[in-house]
């Protein structure tokens, strides 16, 4: 393990912000009005969407924890509030634009461009979620955010001693 605790924070980020993702997808899909969401996805129960969120979330949730832990590192934030909100903002606005970039790569003009190998694993899973309500992303991230805190503040206690 790295001294940081750089592989528990990374890992946490993806199972638990993945996993809260999940879970909130699936709760917006099963309380939602909209026709088109549940037409698409209504065989799919609660493990399918942990198993395909494993995959299609990895990507965005390792940036995800990337970008919050440099943020909250270059301010010296170190108060719990601070990464709750702080995860809230950033998950909506990373998720938007990858979301945003998805919409752009189904244009046939960059369809040559979109066959790379990694661009389905980081827009396919914010593409789902723009179909849906991108709101549930404020809590999942403040959430995920919550749980990383924890995984950060251990390593640096341990860091300290």
């Amino acid at each position: 393990m790295t001294s940081r605790g750089s592989l528990a924070y990374y890992l946490a980020a993806w199972v638990c912000g993945c996993s809260f993702m999940a879970l909130g997808f699936w709760i917006e899909l099963h309380f939602s009005r909209r026709a088109s969401l549940q037409g698409t996805f209504q065989d799919v129960g609660f493990l399918g969407f942990c198993f395909f969120g494993l995959f299609l979330g990895a990507v965005p949730s390792l940036l995800f924890a990337w970008m919050l832990r440099r943020l909250l590192k270059l301010f010296h934030a170190g108060e719990l509030w601070l990464w709750i909100a702080t995860g809230a903002v950033i998950s909506f606005s990373l998720l938007w634009c990858l979301a945003s970039l998805g919409q752009a790569l189904r244009d046939p003009r960059y369809l040559p461009y979109s066959a790379l190998p990694v661009w389905p694993f980081l827009v396919a899973g914010p593409l789902a979620l723009a179909e849906g309500s991108l709101w549930i992303t404020l809590p999942v991230g403040a959430a995920t955010a919550a749980i990383l805190f924890a995984v950060d503040r251990t390593f640096a206690n341990r860091d300290a001693t």
